[in-house]
């Protein structure tokens, strides 16, 4: 063994490694902290040998710390007290038994090496990964008494001081007002709104101008299209023939739950099991569709079985990426590789979902197992939400009237206490009458109400939701993730050990398992949520993997912020406005975006400049719209079809599919904003997929942001783009009679500023060489102005109409329009 050591010495001295015990430290070494540093090279580079798939009883565990640290047999991995002996660290610097092997596809580097040697010299603590432990609100060192935004700056001044940085200037008011717009409904500010806010000088300007768009109901049209993209929403089935399904009034129930910020523990817990509720409303009934957005199908040849196994790896899986930040695929064949998630876990997890009521195969139709009858749009769900309250009403006077009388144990009696906690099946009840309600004036209001109520539910559509069987199904291990190959004894739900476990009076079902997730010891779900929160406001999220917590997963840029926010989070009452409100409200939020030379950064990690990216594909669409005054103001209903290319979907539909034809809307439904686009999932619209919407075939909680040309050719040459921009140019030669100004007032209503002299010098350019051709070509003016169904206003000289629509469709698919900054 002397020659090892040697060999050890050798090694300190070429790349700086102490083989000193830890009192023997230098002083000033920076303490190494295992979960964030240690264990992620670990989990990189050994784990896939000695992590949690270890197989064999007897092979090294270094997931673990009696792995790490236990006796093999006058050996161990890390020896405390003589760290020189470690094994592991012999192994990891021998030349003739090397770990990794030298044939291993990933090696550890020379600084990973040290790292090791370095922790092992300090003394080897052991700790779990970050985030699996519940996160601890500390104080902010820049500021410990601080709270809310001032809270958020100081964690962000602390980190910034470490670099002897500061936060960037605030951003000019105008620029901060089409931010905050941007980011909390999806559209620049109205310009009388935006020029109110100017002309407010008051210290609390624009904190009263984000409450002003968080009460908007454009607020959770806005929000609710992030969370379709997680629960992965579509309008059709999503395999084979990809038949129309009916499930939209989920997607219009989400935009209710964020307008009204029905509480984010509610909102968990409905979707997951309103069904389970006691007396459950028609609105706990309906979130249920999020346990019924999973693809499915009935394809020829299919085999039933196999579709309920794979129905439920995709709610399994679909579970761990939007509520746990885990990637769970790997767990469905085996223990999972890097997290500490064994197989027979992911079963037990499963087991959740094994029960629900509907087929394995969908038929192909638009119904298929249990519905909901509900409101067809949100116009009817006002109507519906107004009778709620009537209903309330009626109920407290019949309540009143039953506190004065005695009743005997009749079946009328009986039926009324029954429905106790049910305000519409009291007051249908009244409405018979009951014996001992005939001849009550509330009596007469209740039969009113009841027809108002039987007419509006003529109207209502069907949606699917959940429902569990009597008799739960069995659930077992399946061998590698194979149907056909269960094994073990029958399983229990259950849910992953390495969080908190299931609180004692939780039941074992849907419901307790929401009661797991929104848990004050739960680990990740706070924490998850909100760090999706912050990537919407900010562009990039503190965990920059929101999919994936885990050992392979990023480390946050500032961990001690995401636990103040994941606490605050669950404080403030799981209230997803407030937290969005902090957020916006912040300096770091407010800072200029433009370019620090002073900041070598160019991922702004430390969030020392403002957020500044290309606005997603739904909200560049909307922008279009809004400024052409045509968005139509409908609220919810069935998905619409704008244009697209004709073909599309026949070329990749089955022949038998009621989905492989596309007929574009007429009217107003052509000018409905992104969010009520119908949603195929085999195939998006070409205008939402060119700028990085998913599919929806699966769960996505982080888009891509691509840039092609082919989005500047769909800019400049998309149907509805031409459409609008020739509307938008009406409007800004109506409304501005000095053409000298008409430019201005582009920019102002798109950028909120006014242009600046380069880009009035090209628009000024553009705008003379487009009159000058159209003047001369009639033909090619009014071919221009006939783009789209929207008629023209002919009142309006054409060759000028056409010149300003090419400028405004040049302007709309420049940074000015496409850009957050």
């Amino acid at each position: 063994m002397h020659w090892l050591k040697s060999l050890i010495v050798i090694f300190s001295l070429t790349i700086g490694f102490s083989t000193a015990p830890p009192n023997e430290q230098l002083q000033g070494q920076e303490k190494i902290d295992f979960s964030r540093q240690v264990l992620p090279v670990l989990s990189n580079k050994c784990f896939v040998c000695h992590g949690p798939d270890t197989n064999d009883e007897t092979d090294l565990r270094l997931d673990t710390a009696e792995g790490l640290f236990e006796d093999l047999g006058g050996y161990r991995a890390v020896d405390k007290k003589n760290p020189a002996q470690s094994e592991l660290l012999k192994r990891i610097l021998s030349e003739d038994d090397p770990m990794p092997p030298e044939d291993a596809e990933k090696q550890l580097t020379d600084q990973e090496k040290k790292l090791l040697s370095d922790w092992i010299d300090q003394g080897a603590t052991f700790s779990k990964h970050w985030a699996y432990v519940a996160p601890k609100k500390n104080k902010p060192q820049n500021d410990p008494n601080s709270n809310g935004s001032a809270a958020i700056d100081a964690f962000i001044q602390d980190s910034l001081a470490e670099k002897q940085l500061s936060l960037a200037p605030i951003a000019d008011k105008n620029i901060l007002a089409r931010r905050a717009s941007l980011i909390l409904n999806g559209l620049p500010p109205e310009p009388e709104v935006l020029q109110n806010f100017l002309d407010d000088k008051s210290e609390n300007a624009f904190e009263k101008y984000v409450d002003k768009l968080l009460a908007d109901q454009r607020f959770g049209e806005h929000q609710a299209r992030y969370w379709l993209d997680a629960v992965r929403y579509g309008d059709t089935h999503g395999l084979h023939l990809d038949n129309k399904r009916g499930i939209y009034p989920y997607r219009d129930w989400v935009i209710r739950a964020f307008n009204e910020n029905l509480p984010f523990d509610e909102f968990i817990r409905w979707q997951l099991a309103g069904d389970l509720l006691p007396n459950p409303t028609l609105e706990q009934l309906v979130a249920t569709g999020f346990v019924r957005m999973n693809p499915s199908t009935a394809e020829g040849g299919a085999i039933p079985a196999e579709f309920q196994a794979k129905n439920n790896f995709d709610r399994t899986e679909n579970f761990g990426t939007v509520f746990l930040g885990m990637s769970l695929v790997c767990a469905r064949c085996h223990t999972h590789k890097y997290d500490p998630i064994p197989q027979r876990e992911y079963y037990e997890l499963m087991a959740f979902f094994n029960s629900t009521a509907e087929p394995s195969m969908d038929g192909n139709k638009y119904i298929y197992g249990p519905i909901a009858k509900a409101p067809k749009d949100q116009q009817d769900w006002d109507k519906f939400a107004a009778l709620k309250k009537e209903a309330r009403t009626i109920r407290q006077a019949a309540n009143t009237f039953l506190s004065t009388v005695r009743l005997g144990g009749t079946p009328e009696v009986k039926a009324w206490q029954n429905a106790q906690g049910n305000d519409l099946e009291q007051v249908k009840l009244i409405a018979k009458p009951l014996a001992f309600f005939e001849g009550k004036e509330f009596v007469k209001d209740a039969q009113a109400w009841l027809k108002k109520m039987q007419e509006l539910e003529k109207g209502f559509t069907t949606t699917l939701v959940a429902k569990d069987l009597p008799k739960p199904r069995v659930t077992k291990v399946l061998h590698r993730g194979e149907y056909n190959q269960p094994e073990g004894e029958p399983l229990s739900p259950g849910v992953i050990s390495v969080a908190n476990p299931l609180p004692k009076d939780a039941p074992k079902n849907r419901l307790g398992l929401a009661q797991w997730l929104v848990a004050k010891e739960n680990p990740l779900t706070s924490r998850v949520l909100i760090n999706r929160v912050w990537q919407r406001v900010f562009g990039d999220a503190l965990v920059r993997t929101p999919e994936d917590f885990g050992l392979q997963g990023q480390q946050p840029t500032h961990p001690e912020l995401l636990d103040w926010l994941a606490v605050e989070f669950q404080e403030s009452g799981w209230n997803l406005k407030y937290m969005l409100k902090i957020m916006v409200m912040s300096k770091t939020f407010q800072q200029s975006s433009a370019w620090r030379p002073d900041v070598d950064d160019p991922e702004n990690k430390l969030f020392a400049r403002g957020p500044s990216f290309r606005l997603d594909a739904e909200v560049i669409r909307d922008i279009a719209l809004w400024g052409s005054g045509l968005m139509a103001n409908e609220r919810g209903g069935e998905g619409i079809k704008p244009y697209q290319p004709p073909g599309m979907w026949k070329a990749l539909a089955h022949p038998g599919s009621n989905t492989k034809n596309y007929v574009a809307d007429k009217g107003q439904k052509l000018y409905r904003r992104s969010l009520y686009v119908y949603w195929k999932r085999t195939s998006p619209h070409p205008m939402m997929t060119l700028f990085d919407a998913p599919s929806r075939e699966s769960s996505c909680v982080r888009r891509s942001r691509t840039n092609t040309s082919l989005q500047s050719l769909g800019l400049l040459n998309e149907t509805q783009r031409v459409e609008l921009a020739r509307k938008f140019a009406e409007r800004i030669i109506e409304g501005n009679s000095d053409e000298g100004k008409r430019l201005d007032a582009l920019y102002l209503q798109l950028a909120c500023r006014l242009p600046n002299k380069l880009e009035t010098s090209v628009c000024e350019k553009l705008l003379s060489q487009m009159k000058t051709r159209y003047e001369s070509s009639e033909k090619d003016a009014l071919a221009l102005l006939s783009t789209g169904e929207a008629a023209r206003n002919e009142k309006l000289n054409a060759a000028e109409v056409a010149a300003w629509t090419q400028v405004i469709i040049t302007v709309l698919a420049s940074d000015a329009s496409i850009l957050l900054y």
